[in-house]
């Protein structure tokens, strides 16, 4: 595992919360050359530290109504065989929690809610699922970088005061997109990075015509890009998702602050349900498990909460998580 430099560490940062950033950008912030911000990245791509760049997707603006987290508790046996045949069910992601009553989960973007009654059935078809238990997503903070708050840096300082603004206008936007656009969204959504011109030749555009339509997509909210990173070469061994439960819903956006202070934290949901919060958090060892939870029992508000684990990915954040909306 390579040990990261301060300079390393403000590369990361900057290209997580903007993937396209550009090192000339990075350079004059950090006072330094562009050559030696290039190095510095080049030289994290080598170790394994950077693996890609790829982009968060703002679900309402592309015609979805809504995110559903679908909880199903499997007799163990059994779990592989109903995580491969989830893995097979259109437009919905899986996976696997290690200590939970509820130990998969699905996630399934909706166009109606027609859409979560199709796969619930198609997963109730499976006799060896004990229960299912269903939540929607209303609002999602997604904050990748603050697994490098702390390295070199207080732990309780906010690593970046500004917050996305996408949920301002999430439902509001009055710009249409077309298939120019797809075909744009679907490269970047594999290559983050990926050169205008290169687009471009592509799928048959100018390279003007690409830098446009990104320019219109990133402005809009969109689409974020982000570099992606690998949570293991950081040391980073399991993901916590901590499902929390408030004695006053008014006081949402005052829980979500404080909990997004907290070093680890990447992505916070507000689900509808038997809680009203997820909290994800990538972690390196019970030290982390047992600080997160005492930041967490600090914050009034709190009634109840339960934790479960599951396996870090190689690649985070994954392609197309949900861009932050509040």
């Amino acid at each position: 595992m390579k040990d990261l430099e301060e300079i390393d560490v403000k590369i990361l940062k900057e290209l997580l919360k903007n993937g396209r950033k550009s090192f000339t950008t990075i350079a004059e912030e950090c006072h330094t050359s562009k050559d030696i911000i290039w190095k510095h990245y080049k030289d994290m791509t080598k170790a394994g530290i950077i693996v890609g760049a790829t982009i968060q997707f703002n679900y309402p603006k592309f015609g979805y109504s809504g995110v559903a987290m679908i909880m199903l508790s499997v007799e163990s046996q059994y779990v592989t065989d109903v995580f491969v045949r989830l893995k097979k069910i259109p437009d919905v992601d899986s996976f696997r929690y290690y200590n939970a009553t509820y130990n998969l989960a699905a996630i399934s973007h909706l166009k109606s809610l027609r859409d979560l009654e199709r796969v619930k059935e198609l997963i109730s078809k499976q006799s060896i699922i004990n229960e299912i238990k269903t939540c929607i997503w209303t609002d999602v903070r997604n904050i990748p970088e603050n697994i490098l708050v702390g390295t070199f840096e207080h732990k309780t300082e906010k690593a970046d005061g500004k917050r996305s603004q996408a949920g301002v206008d999430a439902q509001k936007s009055s710009v249409k997109i077309d298939e120019i656009d797809m075909q744009i969204v679907e490269k970047l959504t594999k290559k983050g990075r990926l050169p205008f011109s290169k687009i471009a030749q592509e799928i048959g555009a100018s390279t003007d015509t690409v830098a446009r339509r990104y320019e219109k997509l990133r402005e809009n909210n969109f689409i974020k890009v982000s570099i992606q990173i690998n949570p293991l070469e950081l040391g980073y061994q399991t993901i916590l998702d901590i499902n929390i439960a408030l004695a006053n819903q008014s006081e949402t956006k005052e829980v979500v602050d404080k909990l997004s202070l907290i070093p680890g934290v990447a992505y916070l949901v507000k689900i509808s349900g038997n809680y009203d919060l997820l909290v994800t958090a990538l972690v390196k060892d019970c030290k982390d498990i047992i600080a997160i939870n005492d930041e967490i029992v600090k914050i009034s508000n709190i009634k109840r909460l339960e934790a479960a684990m599951r396996q870090v990915y190689p690649a985070w954040p994954c392609p197309r998580q949900y861009i932050s909306t509040f």
